[in-house]
């Protein structure tokens, strides 16, 4: 019998009804278990004490988290705790710290997170489905508990950034369940795991995260991951991998859809490796990962491929053609490899069916080359360019503006030239990002000009924007970063400059010739890092705000005092030098608990640093101020590295402030007016001293042995003070300069800091300090290696050299002139391979010069001059290399010296001519040459004269002969008749 419409509606309402009432306990605790839906009345009681064992040994919750678990309360709506609307029982616990990332970056407070430890107590949870924990200090450096491999019903687990340490549990292995499982950690944290074995019993599992988890000893980790059919996502990132598997017999893989391997140790060639194989990939990242040769050929199999990263690795030549079946490709970054060749060669391989999906494309440091960027064009759906840092050039072509989707425009660090107008920036509505920064581009465009983009970036250091800061700036009030630096921009800041970039969080107007005065009052604004140095700014340092980090003023023309208050908690580093600021320096200073570096030098400050708490100190140090026994239980020590107060008017004896500052890096005093004895707590209160240099102030009194006990230190000058006594000899407990302490790759004369958008280095790298080194004063920025230096010249030092000074190994500049020394120069300086300047003049210094010196290979600078230094001067190797213009100088004023290059013979050397000029010799040698030359010519020619005419001429032949015979003859007689004469004297018969 047929239907009608209204009983059809009816049977399908009442099958419809039926179905519901059979899904719904299904339904329900699905939803319960998404957190939808939690179950109706009390939970059941054994998981609520569960539950609050749990919270006991939560020891810290400053936001109060848990302040919801209470008594016998329902713990179906306690928060983060969700349970099945079924059955009653708790399926989900979910208290991870949302913040955390945020945290990590330092845009919030680390309170948020909960600390204590995990009970066990949650093995009584046995329905447990889904567990996040993540984002909390729950573990303490300690391991991750064993018993979470009991767990069994969970299906997910989140245990990221817990502070776990040591070994990863292979209970974990027993979670058959596991859908996901993240561990990853942070980079402060030391998990390990040495067999990733446990992995194979994970047959359902999809998502695998264990960034920051040590691998290094899992040398199989490739076929322990090729056990899981079902994994989609897996990210082995930063985990020390060393090896790989070159290829699988037969992968599981066929489901494989993201792949991150970054940042590990492979050092291996880039093919082969077995996920060239994982046809399945759409997103693969093995950037950093120490990668070398040639691009694969085998990119080309992952045809379902979108996002591709192999940044940072050491690749060379370029991309092979095999991508063109690339098609859903959407990003690609193949950044600081040394691809080269011609940017046009390589757009061209890029995988043409994906020109019109390609959105980003990242070539920074790939070692490009090219003089045009119209292949890029062809790109039309591109939203990210980055190409900068490489060797392109010609002119940015005007048709850049077609590419209407682009965000981020990176070309900077390039030889690009020409004029960038408003046609370049037409089309580019969606604008956010550029980079036009260290090429040769003009920013030519009307003063009234209206951009059609909002920026939240510009750097355009080094451009020309000038000669005033652009009007149409003026509408970009979104931007957090903006470089002006080295624009020829000159007059003044405009008035709504400040009120415009309220909100940026970096400000960069360096090395311009920027006039006028800064505003008053700058507190209202956001700026974390503001740089103005190396301009002509006149006028007082403003008030700052609040927010600010990084401020650097220094080379301008500054003056007033520094105010009472800087109003800026959050400042790190503080660099003014080279203005002329007055006054004296604020007791705000020991309100900064955060800072880092300091630099005043090159002004006119007077008076001394301020004693911070100094009634504290006092109840500290109840031994005097020159005790070496100081108490540091205090919570109130300032975090300051780097503190540069040379160059000013400052005084009073070596400040108490410095008791505070145990971190302390670099001091220095030099070219002031300090005085007073060196406390013999130096060593104590600054343990970390690399530098200290109190050079040109008026300390007296014995250099303290405990200086010596500073183990870092590489730079010591205490010139030109009144330092009396000897030289320490404990000189070989200077650790650093023996050679003897543990060396590190940290470069203490750079000191870092990372910001939002830039890793800056700051600290000696860019500021003041500079160092006598071969009678030439040098900045530390000027030399490649650590300047290792002992300065004690211009004092009142007596006694001999120690010798310990040879155990120095690390020295490069020794410098003890001008002080009242004795004794004997030690043979044992010889020792000392690295020495490149040796200066101990204007001593008293006696016996021979040690014949060592002609060893020291690295010398190049070398006086000792005035002395009593006597016997002969060594020679050979190095030493005759030395003032080839003046060598004598080196040993003038030591009348018992002898030698080359002194005039003075040594007893039994043979007497030398006196030596010519060389190029009179060559003279002279060259006037007598032609002379005798000459004059044999002469004789010649006049001989052969003589004898043509004798036989061309008969009468001439007559002659000559005739003449001949008659000289003949008389020369005849008169023999005999003299002959004669003789026989007939007396008594010869």
């Amino acid at each position: 019998m047929a239907a009608t419409p209204g009983s059809s509606f009816h049977v399908a309402d009442a099958v419809l009804c039926l179905l519901l009432f059979l899904l719904a306990p299904t339904v329900a605790a699905v939803s319960s278990v998404s957190g939808e839906e939690t179950v109706n009345g009390s939970c059941i009681a054994a998981e609520r004490e569960a539950l609050l064992s749990f919270k006991a040994g939560i020891t810290s919750d400053p936001t109060g988290r848990l302040s919801s678990w209470r008594g016998h309360q329902d713990c179906c709506r306690w928060y983060g705790v969700r349970c099945s609307a079924r059955t009653g029982h708790v399926v989900k616990l979910d208290l991870s710290n949302p913040f955390f990332e945020y945290d990590i970056l330092g845009y919030d407070d680390p309170v948020r997170w909960l600390r204590g430890q995990i009970s066990s107590s949650l093995l009584s949870l046995r329905h447990l489905k889904h567990l996040d924990l993540s984002g909390n200090d729950l573990g303490g450096h300690m391991p991750m508990p064993e018993f979470m491999g009991s767990l069994t019903s969970l299906t997910h687990l989140y245990l990221s950034n817990m502070n776990f340490s040591g070994r990863v549990p292979p209970q974990l292995g027993n979670l058959t369940k596991l859908v996901h499982l993240d561990i990853h950690n942070s980079y402060d944290s030391f998990p390990y795991s040495s067999d990733v074995s446990w992995l194979a019993g994970l047959h359902t599992l999809e998502y695998l995260d264990m960034t920051f988890v040590n691998l290094s000893a899992a040398v199989d980790w490739v076929h322990s991951v090729n056990t899981l059919p079902n994994l989609r996502v897996l990210n082995l990132s930063l985990c020390g991998i060393t090896s790989s598997a070159p290829s699988l017999g037969h992968h599981n893989l066929t489901v494989l859809e993201e792949l991150d391997l970054h940042g590990n140790n492979v050092k291996s060639t880039a093919a082969p490796n077995w996920y060239w194989g994982v046809t399945s990939l759409k997103s693969l990242q093995i950037s950093g990962s120490e990668f070398s040769g040639p691009f694969p050929d085998e990119l080309g199999n992952l045809t379902m491929l979108e996002t591709l990263d192999m940044s940072f690795n050491n690749i060379e030549g370029m991309i092979p053609s095999t991508l063109e079946n690339l098609c859903s490709l959407r990003s690609i970054d193949l950044s600081v490899n040394n691809i080269g060749g011609d940017i046009t060669d390589l757009i061209q391989r890029l995988p043409k069916c994906s020109w019109n999906k390609l959105q980003v494309l990242n070539l920074m440091q790939a070692n490009i080359t090219g003089t045009t960027l119209k292949s890029v064009l062809n790109l039309t759906t591109l939203s990210m360019l980055l190409i900068n840092e490489n060797h392109l050039s010609g002119s940015v072509p005007v048709e850049i503006a077609t590419l209407e989707n682009l965000t981020e425009l990176y070309i900077g660090n390039n030889g690009f030239s020409g004029v960038i107008s408003e046609g370049h920036f037409a089309g580019l509505r969606n604008l956010k990002g550029i980079d036009l920064s260290h090429t040769y581009l003009q920013l030519m465009v009307d003063s009234d000009w209206e951009p059609p983009f909002n920026l939240n970036m510009a750097s355009f250091s080094s451009c020309h924007l000038g000669p005033q800061i652009p009007n149409w700036l003026q509408s970009q009030n979104n931007i957090s970063y903006l470089d002006l630096s080295d624009t020829s921009i000159i007059g003044r800041i405009p008035y709504w400059f400040w009120n415009t970039f309220s909100k940026a969080t970096y400000l960069d107007l360096s090395h311009n010739q920027i006039t006028g005065e800064l505003p008053l009052n700058l507190d209202f604004m956001s700026v974390t890092e503001l740089l103005l140095q190396s301009n002509h700014l006149t006028g007082f340092i403003p008030q700052l705000p609040g927010s600010i980090e990084i401020l650097d003023i220094s080379e301008n023309s500054l003056n007033g005092q520094l105010p009472s208050n800087f109003g800026a908690p959050n400042l790190q580093f503080v660099v003014l030098f080279s203005n002329c600021i007055t006054g004296h320096i604020p007791e705000s200073i020991c309100r900064w608990p955060q800072l880092r570096a300091l630099d005043l030098s090159n002004n006119l400050l007077t008076m001394g640093l301020p004693d911070c708490d100094r009634k504290e100190l006092k109840k500290w140090n109840p031994f005097g101020n020159n005790s070496s026994r100081v108490n540091f239980e205090s919570s109130y020590i300032l975090e300051i590295h780097t503190l540069l107060l040379n160059n000013n008017n400052l005084s009073g004896g070596f400040p108490l402030f410095l008791k505070q500052c145990k971190n302390l890096m670099f001091l220095d005093l030099s070219l002031n007016e300090f005085s007073g004895n060196l406390p013999a707590w130096i060593s104590e209160a600054m343990p970390s001293l690399f530098m200290l240099q109190l050079r040109s102030n008026n300390f007296s009194g014995h250099i303290p042995n405990e200086i010596t006990r500073l183990d870092s230190l590489l730079i010591l000058d205490l010139a030109n003070n009144n330092f009396s006594g000897e030289i320490p000899q404990s000189l070989v407990n200077l650790k650093a300069l023996t050679g003897s302490a543990v060396t590190s790759t940290y470069n203490p004369f750079q000191e870092g800091y990372q910001s939002e958008y830039t890793s800056i280095e700051t600290g000696l790298y860019n500021d003041s300090s500079q160092l006598v080194i071969k009678g030439q004063v040098l900045e530390y920025r000027e030399n490649a290696i650590f300047p290792m230096s002992i300065d004690l010249s211009c004092n009142r030092l007596v006694g001999q050299i120690p010798e310990e000074i040879g155990s120095l190994l690390q020295l490069i500049n020794l410098n003890l002139s001008s002080n009242f020394l004795r004794g004997n120069i030690s043979y044992k300086i010889g020792n000392l391979q690295s020495l490149e300047s040796l200066d101990l003049s204007n001593n008293q210094l006696s016996g021979e010069i040690p014949w060592v010196l002609s060893n020291l290979t690295s010398l190049s600078y070398l006086n000792l001059s005035y002395n009593n230094l006597s016997g002969r001067i060594p020679s050979g190797h190095q030493l005759d290399t030395l003032k080839t213009d003046d060598p004598a100088s080196m040993y003038m004023g030591n009348p018992g010296l002898c030698g080359h290059p002194l005039p003075k013979a040594c007893p039994g050397d043979q007497p030398q001519p006196p030596e010519k000029d060389p190029v009179k010799w060559h003279e002279d040698d060259s006037t007598r040459i032609e002379f005798h030359l000459g004059l044999g010519m002469g004789f010649l020619f006049g001989l052969w004269m003589i004898f043509c005419g004798l036989l061309f001429k008969k009468t001439w032949r007559y002659a000559y002969f005739s003449l001949f015979d008659k000289l003949y003859d008389k020369v005849h007689v008169v023999s005999v008749i003299t002959w004669q004469q003789r026989l007939r004297k007396p008594g010869i018969n």
